[in-house]
């Protein structure tokens, strides 16, 4: 995700802050594509993190003319940076 906030910086510097004007180059527009790109990297970068476990337990109770209980438990882990 470091590298998605550092390309959102260096985005912003060139399409804000940068009065530059190069030929055979639009520093504004390259600014707002690596932005945009930054955005994706973010998405895509929080959104691979997560894990869903699924634990299906059966219990069984000390009196044994009882039934048995299933317990069904959906675990869902984020990992945080």
């Amino acid at each position: 995700m470091g590298a998605g906030v550092t390309l959102a910086v260096l985005g912003a510097i060139l399409t804000f802050a940068v009065r530059a004007d190069p030929p055979g180059i639009n520093l504004h527009i390259v600014g707002v594509i690596l932005m945009i790109a930054s955005g994706i990297m973010i998405y895509h970068a929080s959104r691979g993190r997560r894990h869903e476990r699924v634990i299906t337990r059966v219990r069984e109770p000390a009196d044994p003319s009882q039934p048995k209980q299933t317990v069904r438990e959906t675990i869902e882990d984020r990992d945080i940076d």
